[in-house]
């Protein structure tokens, strides 16, 4: 084996065993692995904080049967079209208004947006807090 590949192989093999320092290693063991690398050396950060609070968001026109809000987005993104919607939602104050001007049909259309919000480790199905954003036709 040349040594690139070994370095490759290696590299991979300790993010790994990194990974499950802080996952599984926590809950198999009590505590955290330290494996004192510095590839892995800030990378717990990306496993022990999982939001608490989260955002779902979905939309319905006058007949009120609700959809995914990422229909409303033209963008093709297989696999995470929602994420993807959810957080320029979040981050873009005007990212609302414009996917539904987006998706507005006529000059008669109204559609409301919903945006229940879950505190996962509460209660995971039913929301702790929702709100509406109604958005019309112009006449």
């Amino acid at each position: 084996m040349n040594p690139r590949r070994a370095f490759i192989v290696v590299w991979i093999a300790l993010a790994v065993a990194g990974a499950l320092a802080h996952t599984v290693a926590e809950r198999a063991v009590g505590h955290t692995i330290e494996l004192g690398l510095p590839n892995l050396q800030y990378g717990y950060v990306m496993f022990n904080a999982n939001p608490r609070r989260v955002p779902v968001y979905t939309f319905a026109h006058a007949d009120g049967e609700r959809h995914d809000l990422a229909d409303l987005d033209p963008r093709p993104a297989f696999g995470y079209k929602s994420a993807r919607v959810a957080l320029d939602a979040m981050f873009s104050p005007t990212y609302l208004r414009d996917l539904c001007n987006r998706g507005l049909t006529s000059r008669d259309d109204v559609i409301t947006i919903y945006i229940d919000g879950y505190q996962v480790d509460v209660d995971r199905d039913k929301p702790a807090m929702s709100t509406t954003e109604v958005c019309r036709g112009h006449r």
